[in-house]
């Protein structure tokens, strides 16, 4: 089981949100059958409502068929919420006094080559109060991650810095309340608590309010840090607010201060209005925003971005249009940004063709994407044009894509891929040629294959990766990944290899056991995660995480890093 945020702007709903629920289903002679006991405490809702929106639906993988109760169009996302039925009758509802408190204890065993061995127990809570139906403030102290699923490993190939998302609970409840424009991210919650090297970062407490009150939607949090090496204590704090305008429209503001990775100051602040049409041209979705950010960094002093977009999603024909400038010392100390100093323009067109007629084929699909990075200052950083020549959806699920993609990077400065192999500086074209497929997940072995073959920085590679995934019930799964890059530069050859094996298995609705195993060529090291939930009951929760680090050298591997932490959590509803 599991549950979802959705809001308008979404296309398939944010599955980080939890609540309290409960639910159990069987398969009989009559066919499939669920049940869903949601208390009311669990859901924010004005109590003197007279009628709900509401709405029920289902996916069939069987049949690659989603049924949904009120408002199916192909034009809007399964989820979307514009169209749903109505409920009425929903008074006298007991609420509770809207008052959550989850305290938690842990206790964490760790071994390490090079800090050796150590055993610590700890614990704090989480306070959330309902100020309103709509609007949540959480207290928090001594905030932990113990039971936080570890990141996928990527080897970086490129010259630019890699984004990873956000896996942390705490972080991820109410994040889209902190959601602004597309361009480079102004806040990213994943600098806090975490050093540049990805080590953690104790937070002593702090506080977060979430939610929305009439037309303005808010979300404000502020943490203290602990010290860290050799960073100091410290406060960070980020607010942002929209106001919706029109009947599916919002502007809003956001402002952060504090670098939690760097004993700087540093401050940013950003605008930016999204406009959105669902019955635009009949049964239309039109959207766009713009967005204005400034930053003041102690040390790289005050930047600036902006920029904007304008998209027509919609079935068979899907195009979006983007622009933004990204000064050069613009620098969200709380957010993410890969590239400074440039212009970046982006396009995107697809055409679906339905072809009804077909026993075979959902839509044949064509497309193009192109994007492309100018200095301010004038010359080419970097153009790239994605090509999708064929690409073919099945009715059972299957698809196959056939890609060309073609463009040009300019190197200001040589940089080394790998170790012991360095691409010069200069101009760049390529061009390589692509496919891939995926087939569907109704089986209970099905994959997602690609390859590509051609140019690749001054030589040329094969670049293949996968994943192979074999489901034999619902209370089990294996798959296997692996990406691969076979390179040959002038500069030296090199081939990367990330390979991983993830197992699930699911006893019943309460246990699930979770293991990962991790490799890549690059830095030698293989890693074990190892996560074990039980769920005594709806709210109270039972961890066991056991990790494993292991460094490959010649042909053995030898540990380096042993942990193991339990934890143990609680909520108690008022």
């Amino acid at each position: 089981k599991g549950e979802g945020l959705a809001a308008p702007s979404l296309t398939k709903p944010r599955m980080d949100w939890d609540t309290l629920w409960d639910t159990a289903g069987r398969r009989d002679e009559l066919g499939w059958t669920g049940e869903f006991a949601i208390p009311f405490r669990s859901l924010s809702f004005d109590p003197d409502a007279t009628e709900w929106g509401i709405d029920f639906g289902r996916w069939i993988a069987r049949k690659q068929e989603r049924t949904r109760w009120a408002g199916v169009s192909r034009n809007r996302s399964w989820i979307s919420l514009e169209q749903a039925g109505r409920i009425t009758g929903m008074q006298g509802l007991q609420t509770g006094k809207g008052l959550d408190w989850r305290p938690y204890a842990t206790a964490r065993w760790a071994d390490d080559d090079d800090a050796g061995e150590d055993l610590e127990i700890d614990g704090g809570f989480d306070l959330f109060y309902k100020l309103t139906p709509n609007l949540t403030a959480t207290l928090t102290y001594n905030t932990d991650f113990a039971e936080t699923e570890v990141d996928h490993r990527r080897v970086n190939l490129t010259r630019f810095p890699l984004l990873y998302p956000e896996k942390r609970d705490f972080f991820l409840e109410g994040s889209q309340n902190f959601a602004f424009a597309t361009g480079p991210l102004a806040f990213h919650s994943r600098r806090i608590g975490l050093s540049s090297s990805g080590q953690k970062v104790g937070i002593t407490g702090g506080a977060k309010v979430t939610g929305r009150q009439g037309r303005l939607g808010i979300g404000m949090l502020g943490l203290r840090l602990d010290d860290f090496d050799t960073l100091d204590p410290d406060e960070v704090f980020v607010g942002r607010f929209t106001y919706d305008i029109f009947e599916e429209s919002k502007i809003g503001t956001l402002f952060t201060h504090g670098d939690p990775q760097a004993n700087l100051d540093n401050r940013m602040a950003g605008f930016d209005i999204n406009l959105r049409k669902t019955h635009w041209l009949q049964d239309r979705t039109l959207s766009a925003h713009g967005f204005y950010m400034t930053s003041q960094d102690q040390l790289r002093g005050n930047g600036e971005v902006y920029g904007g977009r304008i998209a027509f999603p919609n079935y068979p024909f899907n195009a979006t249009l983007r622009w933004k400038r990204i000064d050069e010392d613009f620098e969200p100390a709380m957010g993410f940004i890969a590239r400074r100093g440039v212009d970046n323009y982006g396009a995107y067109a697809h055409y679906a063709f339905d072809v009804p007629e077909s026993p075979w084929f959902k839509d044949i699909i064509f497309a193009i994407e192109s994007s492309r990075f100018d200095h301010i200052g004038g010359g080419l950083q970097s153009q790239t044009h994605d090509l999708t020549l064929l690409r073919l959806d099945t009715l059972s699920g299957d698809s196959i894509t056939f890609s060309h993609k073609f463009g040009e990077e300019v190197l200001d400065d040589a940089f080394e891929i790998v170790d012991n192999v360095t691409i010069p500086a200069g101009p760049l074209h390529w061009a390589r040629w692509g496919v891939k497929g995926g087939t569907s997940a109704k089986r209970a072995l099905f994959a997602g294959l690609g390859a590509s073959l051609g140019d690749y920085y001054d030589g040329d590679a094969f670049i293949a990766g996968g994943d192979l995934t074999w489901r034999p019930s619902l209370h089990g799964e294996l798959r296997l990944g692996t990406r691969f890059t076979d390179a040959q530069l002038p500069g030296g050859e090199f081939d990367s290899l990330t390979t991983t094996l993830a197992l699930r298995v699911t006893p019943s609705a309460k246990l699930s056991f979770n293991s990962l195993v991790q490799y890549d060529n690059q830095s030698q090291d293989l890693g074990l995660n190892n996560r074990l939930r039980y769920i005594l009951k709806p709210g109270r929760d039972f961890f066991l995480v056991y990790n494993q680090g292991y460094h490959r050298t010649g042909d053995r591997f030898q540990s380096f890093k042993s942990e193991a932490i339990t934890k143990l959590g609680w909520t108690f509803q008022f």
